[in-house]
């Protein structure tokens, strides 16, 4: 039998052997390289030294130039949307603050105002004489106002007013509503009422006592506080 019918007959043998034998040659390329003569190299083994060499060029390349520079446009992002989210905290403060300085403001004004209605010490006469024209205006009569002792607080000077007075019971409606309507703060306390028999016969409405105690205030401002200081001091320095 020669040679090409036994090859007939066992192609695929041929074939895995060819294969086998291309293979082997390839390796053995490697272990019979001239390393001082590169141009004798086979073609098969310089393509495969250069994607080799392209490979550890890519990966030096990354780790040396590409890596750094991702993590600092990944760093430079997490600092991004630190600082927005800062801006956006900023921005919503900013906004209440404007809110709450605008409330300041008008709280400012309103605090101002009621400033205004509360009397001056130089002007607690007038308003005693104020409440005395409200109360003849409304068909009281007075037996006695007297202004009692200033009671301090923390923020206002409370001056007490003593008020006693008859008539019926309208005509002191018709006061409290005038002392209501006066442009200056006063308060009314301790209501002491008692009725008793109408002397002049002239109705049967009882003649009613009435006694009251006003208050008015006055906010302790630079002077009032400076003025308290010195007699604080005096008063310290009496006692040394």
């Amino acid at each position: 039998m020669s040679l090409d019918e036994f090859d007939e007959l066992n192609p695929n043998e041929a074939v895995v052997t060819k294969k086998k034998l291309t293979l082997d040659k390839f390796l053995q390329q490697f272990n019979t390289l001239d390393m001082n003569n590169y141009g004798s190299w086979p073609l098969s083994v310089k393509i495969t030294c250069w994607i080799l060499i392209v490979l550890m060029i890519g990966l030096l390349g990354y780790f040396l130039a590409i890596k750094g520079k991702l993590d600092d446009i990944s760093n430079a992002a997490a600092q991004e949307q630190n600082l927005l989210n800062e801006f956006r905290e900023k921005d919503s403060k900013l906004r209440n603050l404007q809110q709450l300085q605008a409330q300041l403001q008008e709280m400012e004004a309103n605090f101002n105002q009621q400033l205004e209605q509360l009397p001056k010490e130089t002007e607690i006469p007038g308003l005693v004489e104020d409440i005395n024209v409200t109360g003849v205006n409304s068909g009281l009569k007075f037996k006695n106002i007297r202004l009692e002792n200033e009671i301090k607080q923390e923020f206002f000077i409370e001056q007490p007013i003593a008020i006693e007075a008859t008539g019926d019971y309208h005509a002191f409606g018709s006061f409290v509503s005038g002392i209501a309507a006066l442009p200056r703060i006063v308060t009314l306390h301790d209501f002491d009422i008692t009725a008793t028999e109408n002397k002049e016969k002239k109705s049967e409405i009882p003649q009613v006592n009435y006694s009251v105690k006003a208050k008015t205030y006055r906010y302790i401002g630079a002077a009032d506080a400076q003025a308290a200081d010195a007699n604080s001091t005096a008063t310290a320095g009496g006692a040394q």
